[in-house]
């Protein structure tokens, strides 16, 4: 589907508030796909959020992550675009190897000079005192929750993961406000992973969010949220430069977390030498 011209075919049949909204995303359309429902609502000067429900449901449309997309893909330049955007498809294999390499690096920078340290220090206090650490994800995220988990564990914290549902919702039915939600969204608008939250939340349990939009529906559920600056969020909707960054961002909570409890490392000399016995 090519949502502009949807939109445009779609004009005469909207109210003056969804005319407003059209409007809007005609005008600026790459500006949309970084904005959440409630940029968009405030940016088309309508009463509320429902009238972008209403608005998207015309197109025939189920979710406003899913307009995002299409809109996404209707405004780029070319179909490797959507791939990853600074490449196309006159590009040699030297030219694509080093646009990844370089904005992965620049991905890692900007989100260095992005990030509130404060924010880190309090996740790091959170990771500390928590009994349990519950790591939640899917999909790409779920890889880099994974790999959480796995580092957390070798330093003795109490972790948990899992990437089914059933089982989360399992976990967090005996959590208590001792625990702690680390949830990793690229979007931040995975309808589970928000819900797992808004439970966690209502538990009185913290959540740490890391994911690279801070106006986000998860970041309204988050104590902490650590945002990673990225390309990706203007033509792209999944997480590949992201994922990267996600990983760093855990990497330095661990080594601060590690620095800081001498037992830590005394649990982290036991791991290694566990895993050795595994290996020839």
């Amino acid at each position: 589907m090519d949502v502009i011209q949807r939109i445009k075919e779609k004009y005469d049949e909207f109210t003056n508030a969804e005319k407003q909204i059209a409007d809007v995303v005609l005008a600026d359309p790459r500006s949309i796909i970084e904005s959440s429902i409630s940029d968009l609502s405030m940016k088309a000067g309508v009463k509320s959020e429902a009238s972008v429900v209403k608005f998207y449901k015309k197109l025939g449309l189920n979710s406003f992550q899913q307009f995002k997309v299409l809109l996404a893909q209707s405004i780029s330049r070319a179909p490797l675009e959507i791939v990853y955007e600074d490449v196309s498809s006159e590009d040699d294999t030297k030219t694509i190897t080093e646009k990844i390499f370089k904005a992965t690096v620049r991905a890692i920078l900007d989100t260095l000079n992005w990030l509130d340290i404060d924010s880190i220090e309090r996740t790091v206090d959170l990771f500390k005192n928590a009994q349990r650490i519950i790591f939640i994800g899917f999909a790409a995220s779920a890889a880099v929750a994974f790999d959480a988990f796995h580092k957390f564990t070798r330093i003795g914290k109490n972790c948990l993961f899992s990437n089914d549902e059933h089982i989360i919702a399992a976990i967090l039915a005996t959590a208590s406000p001792s625990d702690l939600l680390v949830a990793i969204s690229h979007t931040g608008e995975t309808i589970s992973v928000v819900n797992f939250a808004k439970k966690a939340k209502e538990m009185k349990m913290p959540v740490v969010t890391i994911t690279g939009n801070r106006k986000s529906t998860l970041a309204k559920y988050s104590d902490v949220v650590l945002a990673t600056n990225t390309k990706e969020t203007k033509i792209r909707t999944d997480a590949m430069t992201s994922r990267i960054v996600q990983l760093v961002i855990l990497d330095t909570i661990y080594t601060l977390l590690a620095a800081r409890d001498p037992r830590a490392i005394e649990n982290l000399n036991k791991s290694r030498l566990a895993v050795s016995e595994l290996k020839y």
